[in-house]
């Protein structure tokens, strides 16, 4: 039998060549495991690159969202002029009827030149400003029949200054919603609802009243139309009334012109044939004397001079200050 030569080499090649293989296998991972860190590198790049455009694309935006002019929200029917016009026909108070402002639209300033003689009455209310209340109590029964008679057409706006003192629950914005679903839907009822309002006014600082406990008081002042239950419900007219507060405080008011032009800035604000009443709104006889005087009349012989009833502590149109 043949014997193997002694300097034949081991299985596998020599110790130097088994070196070489080891190192070579080494390299080929080393190169693999530098690959597949690339790719992993490559790949975080890539995901925070796109991550920070998409940061970058919300951002923008949200910015641009931002300083786009917000459209304006749709408005109640007969309300065109940011508030309710009241007049008279055969000796009864009707509503004058109106379009709805679209959305994107803007408000229709009543032209009260339409009314034959009768004397503008503007009075902008929030229900939950006690001196509101205090003027609906003095003035309003006073109001309605003047409106009835012919001898006033009565503008009344709603607005919502006073959501902060209602304790987080918007009681000024839900009790004006309510109201401009009023004018929307059974505008006849309107000034019965207005005095139901005030009537169970709540105080200052409290959480005023629920929309359930409105719509009762609505519905005892005559509000049977199940439409206004859920425009209150749904706050259909919320954003609008936010919007008409917005512009009674930033825009002269459209009914007084020249240097006595400003924007509201309190509750209540009572505009009598164009000119801002400054008389004692717990007074009817300073009201009644100034429409007197507006319409053509003896200031004097009226009954009440709005000097009369000065004194330190009178409320004065506009005294509740935002």
């Amino acid at each position: 039998m043949s014997k193997k030569p002694n300097n034949a080499s081991p299985a596998g090649g020599s110790k130097k060549q088994r070196q070489q293989r080891i190192r070579e296998l080494a390299r080929q991972e080393r190169e693999r495991q530098e690959r597949h860190d690339r790719r992993v590198r490559w790949a975080w790049q890539g995901g925070i690159g796109a991550l920070i455009l998409v940061i970058i694309a919300v951002v923008t935006i949200v910015i641009v969202t931002s300083l786009k002019p917000g459209v304006a929200a749709a408005g109640p029917k007969n309300m065109l002029s940011d508030g309710i016009v009241l007049t008279n026909s055969d000796n009864a108070i009707v509503p004058v009827k109106t379009d709805a402002m679209p959305e994107g639209g803007t408000p229709t300033p009543t032209d009260f030149s339409t009314f034959d003689d009768a004397v503008s009455v503007v009075v902008y209310l929030d229900y939950m400003c006690p001196i509101c209340g205090q003027f609906e109590q003095a003035n309003g029964e006073m109001l309605t029949q003047l409106v009835a008679s012919g001898d006033i057409v009565l503008e009344m706006r709603p607005i919502s200054f006073l959501d902060r003192m209602s304790q987080g629950t918007e009681y000024s914005t839900r009790s004006a919603n309510a109201m401009a679903a009023v004018a929307n839907y059974q505008p006849e009822a309107w000034l019965d609802a207005n005095a139901a309002m005030f009537a169970n006014q709540p105080a200052e600082n409290t959480s005023g009243l629920t929309d359930d406990e409105i719509w009762s008081i609505l519905q005892s002042a005559g509000v049977t139309d199940e439409s206004v239950k859920k425009a209150i419900d749904d706050q259909t007219f919320a954003k609008w009334v936010g919007e008409v507060t917005q512009r009674a405080f930033d825009e002269n008011v459209p009914y007084v012109t020249g240097d006595d032009a400003k924007p509201v800035s309190g509750t209540p604000t009572v505009i009598v044939d164009g000119q801002f009443f400054e008389g004692n709104i717990a007074d009817s006889s300073a009201l009644q004397a100034a429409i007197q005087q507006a319409a053509g009349g003896d200031k004097a012989d009226s009954g009440a001079n709005e000097g009369d009833s000065t004194d330190g502590d009178e409320a004065k149109s506009g005294d509740d200050k935002r």
